[in-house]
């Protein structure tokens, strides 16, 4: 067996060969107990989607050669490829792979982009829906417009680091042109002693709203930078920049990979970081605390 072969095997059919079964499934994420140490909350996930896996614990991921690393306690790629292969023996290539191939991302198919500044009647009405002002809206966000297959889309648009978008309406949430963190700076190449770090980009901005109406319950009363992740899974690229910072401010939802993340990055910074969840409880994220809907 070689890189290729065994990149196409399902990790969660693999997971299932070795023994270590989902304690749950929610669309194409499945999450485990982590098969590479101790813990009684899974926090070990599966994208079905990517073929990809990270676990929150040691913040480490990737496919199943970097999995086959962990498992095996080896860096020797053919000491994985051996031990991979002994585990498929007998198993019918059919079941090892994708039950069906995977659909092209829609983003493949957007054709003529054009990302100009948020004005769109119908897309600042959407931030509106969200607590989010027209104010805050046009000062950290742009509009994408697309065409997907002859008819014509439009998009909320927030920047990332790669010069890529994360991209929302009512009935779309995406990333185009590559996904990665969003670092936001209090003054251009001045590093703040504070950082607060959130998810999503609707979190950066339901903070800003609150910061703006004094709501220091939640907000830090001093000046910050900011970064978003653009989803959970890009942690590790955060590294670099928590680093810089003395004081490091969590905004994550009130859910499991919430919680890991935040268990991750105090692991990492102990005593610098603040989780602020307590602080909106009831409430699934920080927007849902803006907009007062309790779960």
């Amino acid at each position: 067996m070689n890189i290729k072969e065994a990149k196409q095997i399902r990790l969660v059919e693999y997971l299932r060969i070795v023994g270590y079964l989902p304690v749950n499934v929610k669309g194409y994420q499945y999450w485990y107990l982590s098969p590479l140490r101790e813990e009684r909350t899974p926090s070990f996930k599966v994208n079905d989607n990517l073929n990809e896996w990270y676990d929150f614990g040691l913040s480490a991921g990737g496919d199943i050669i970097d999995l086959g690393r962990h498992l095996y306690r080896t860096s020797d790629i053919s000491t994985v490829l051996v031990r991979i292969s002994e585990n498929a023996i007998g198993v019918p290539i059919q079941q090892l792979q994708s039950r069906t191939a995977l659909p092209c991302p829609v983003e493949d198919e957007m054709e003529n982009l054009e990302v100009v500044d948020l004005s769109h009647y119908a897309l600042l009405s959407y931030l509106r829906s969200r607590g989010i002002s027209e104010g805050t809206g046009k000062a950290y966000c742009k509009e994408v417009h697309y065409e997907l297959r002859k008819r014509h889309y439009y998009a909320i648009a927030f920047e990332n680091c790669k010069g890529g978008y994360e991209v929302r309406n009512p009935y779309y949430k995406g990333c185009i042109k590559g996904k990665d963190i969003s670092v936001i700076r209090q003054e251009k190449d001045i590093i703040q002693s504070h950082v607060c770090v959130f998810e999503g980009f609707m979190d950066f901005l339901s903070y800003m709203e609150l910061h703006r109406k004094d709501d220091f319950h939640v907000c830090v009363d001093c000046p910050t930078d900011f970064i978003v992740m653009n989803s959970v899974s890009n942690l590790k690229k955060c590294f670099v920049e928590l680093e810089q910072y003395v004081f490091i401010h969590c905004y994550l939802d009130n859910d499991l990979a919430g919680q890991k993340t935040v268990e991750t990055i105090a692991g990492l910074y102990d005593s610098r970081v603040t989780d602020h969840s307590d602080s909106y409880y009831n409430y699934k994220d920080l927007n849902d605390y803006l907009r007062g809907k309790r779960r």
